[in-house]
């Protein structure tokens, strides 16, 4: 029993959404995979391949210039820009993101686990204050987007903090949110090739975000490969959803659940993790879960394509799983659309999904 209800046939249980994330806000929120900002970047700079995207260009253009729709990052996106060698491709992008996006960007896929897990506790375990409680869905910069929101800092010569002095000075607080934005267009940008050698020297690792992707995927090279050379049962024609659902309760989910019920000072997490089909109803009510679970079940259902994970994929399947359940419109890449939709998850979760650029005006609100 979950909630109240009772899933006895296997099928997925009621999602369960934290209610303040799941406002009814007075504009769309438009999640964008990168190669989409790619192609409107195209179209700014009259680029031969965005020919076929300036009219999209120009009703996004509308749509956040009325107030109508927001173009939100994720973490993932600045994972992705990261790896642009072309400075001026990413400068490109940095325009016309600034112009849609205003840098507003998505919580962390940390936060939303975390904030998940509350909302579906909250029967079998109590209500509990926490700092998640109303924890806002968008924010500002990459430093909400990665959980760690960022305050632009002024340092005086001998290194100490002298923001709050500047502060009180006149026009103090438009020379920190101009030192803000600025922050926000040099993490998009990135540096130019010549800066590159310094920042290094400095410690500056962009590929690290990226080898944290690589060793996720690894993981899921070597379960394929169990999969595999499994005996007495053929997972892929199987439960492999269940083996999923599994998967992503020990591994992506467990530090959450360990935190969680500590706060409740609830001991018996161990029983929980015993009980499969308990386990399995409370991980998969939970929305961006469920969107994770079905999208690596497709991919492990592949035998050949799920032995070449690529760092990509994690990528992409996490900003997924953050952006379907959340957002009102995403247009993404055809494999991860006809997954979904196969899914009826567009259903589930009131979203809508597209897989071409140009459908975006049409359901753009008026």
């Amino acid at each position: 029993m979950l909630n109240g209800v009772q899933d006895p046939s296997g099928d997925p249980p009621p999602l369960v959404w934290p209610s303040f994330l799941r406002p009814t806000p007075p504009f769309q929120l438009v999640y964008l995979d990168l190669n989409h900002w790619i192609s409107l970047a195209q179209a700014a700079t009259g680029h031969s391949d965005g020919a076929r995207f300036v009219q999209v260009l120009a009703a996004c253009r509308e749509a956040r210039r009325a107030g109508v729709a927001i173009f939100p990052l994720s973490n993932s996106h600045y994972v992705e820009i990261s790896k642009i060698k072309d400075p001026r491709q990413r400068q490109d992008l940095a325009h016309v993101i600034e112009e849609l996006s205003d840098f507003i960007t998505l919580l962390s896929p940390a936060a939303l686990k975390k904030i998940e897990l509350d909302a579906v506790l909250q029967e079998p375990l109590g209500s509990l204050p926490s700092r998640w409680n109303n924890y806002p869905l968008v924010g500002y910069g990459v430093g909400f987007s990665l959980g760690r929101p960022m305050r632009p800092q002024l340092v005086g010569r001998d290194g100490e903090d002298v923001t709050e002095q500047w502060r009180q000075l006149p026009g103090g607080d438009e020379l920190l949110r101009d030192a803000a934005v600025g922050l926000e267009r040099a993490v998009l940008a990135g540096p130019t090739d010549a800066e590159v050698p310094q920042l290094r020297a400095d410690g500056w690792d962009p590929e690290a975000a990226w080898g944290v992707a690589e060793s996720r995927a690894q993981e899921e090279r070597e379960q394929a490969l169990r999969i595999d050379g499994a005996t007495g049962k053929n997972w892929r024609k199987g439960r492999l959803r269940d083996m999923m659902c599994a998967r992503e309760t020990l591994i992506e989910l467990r530090e959450a659940f360990e935190a969680t019920f500590k706060e409740r000072g609830n001991t018996s997490l161990d029983l929980w993790f015993s009980d499969r089909d308990k386990m399995r109803r409370l991980v998969r009510s939970m929305p961006s879960s469920e969107v994770a679970i079905e999208l690596k079940t497709a991919m492990h259902r592949n035998a050949q394509r799920a032995r070449v994970w690529e760092p990509n994929d994690v990528v992409d399947m996490d900003a997924l799983s953050l952006a379907v359940p959340y957002c009102d419109i995403v247009v993404t890449e055809q494999h991860a659309h006809h997954v979904l939709r196969a899914a009826r998850l567009h259903e589930r979760m009131d979203t809508v999904l597209l897989r071409d650029l140009t459908e975006l005006p049409a359901n753009l609100s008026a």
